[in-house]
């Protein structure tokens, strides 16, 4: 059976890691195999934290759990999704948030979209089929926006760049991901440009996404740096790779 693994970024993650733990213990094997995978490790790296992620990371005895400590400073989400699909042994990678706000359950979808020819499946909370719980009307139109402009300055023919849970064979994140433009949020947006500009095949797959009311992420000023960041990306990746934007 195909092997899996699960890379996790962390970053001050002490109030979720139990809820996480406690998922990851009763249901990931079986969402695994139910999806044809062989869940062999879950990676959860540790982005420089300065609570108690790390001691908890220790100390934990999640079976399959590989955690990534090497991390002293905090360089961004897209730093520590690039160390963990580093460190990966599966032959697949599931990159996935902490809060699991995409259920495990959901890996099947994109599995099935995989054997179906695609490179490289993400999870969407924007394509026809999606089903979102408990989203902020701020978030979501703030979302919209992010998504919207990040078309038209990349030609991406994507509608939700954002949504944490992806699936990609091994050996093409560790490729997408050797070199890195932004090590923080817009990580997503050059992981997904990357791929066109290779001509992989990205297959945009309906999901289910709960909101988790705990995120700390500030949405406006987070995107607006994001932005700065979509903007770098698509000015330095074009002449390089004579991408055109559509």
């Amino acid at each position: 059976m195909t092997t899996l693994s699960l890379v996790i970024p962390a970053y001050n993650e002490e109030a979720r890691l139990s809820a996480l733990f406690e998922v990851l213990e009763r249901s990931a094997d079986a969402a695994a195999a139910a999806a044809g995978f062989e869940l062999l490790e879950v990676l959860i790296v540790d982005d420089g934290s300065s609570d108690r992620t790390r001691s908890l990371l220790e100390g934990s005895r999640l079976p399959k759990l590989r955690p990534i400590l090497d991390g002293r400073v905090n360089r961004g989400k897209g730093a520590a999704i690039a160390d963990g699909v580093r460190e990966a042994g599966g032959e697949y990678v599931l990159l996935v948030d902490v809060d699991l706000s995409t259920p495990l359950e959901e890996l099947g979808k994109l599995a099935a979209a995989i054997r179906e020819g695609a490179d490289l499946a993400i999870g969407s909370r924007a394509v026809p089929g999606a089903v979102v719980e408990r989203g902020p009307v701020l978030r979501k139109i703030t979302g919209a926006v992010f998504a919207s402009t990040v078309r038209m300055l990349t030609g991406l023919d994507v509608r939700d760049t954002q949504n944490g849970f992806k699936l990609l064979p091994t050996a093409v994140g560790r490729h997408l991901l050797s070199e890195q433009l932004s090590p923080g949020f817009a990580f997503d947006v050059e992981l997904l440009v990357r791929a066109k500009v290779e001509r992989l095949r990205i297959a945009e797959v309906p999901v289910l996404y709960v909101h988790d009311s705990r995120s700390r992420v500030r949405v406006v000023s987070a995107s607006v740096r994001m932005l700065r960041d979509v903007i770098s990306i698509a000015y330095r990746l074009r002449p390089r790779t004579g991408m055109q934007i559509d």
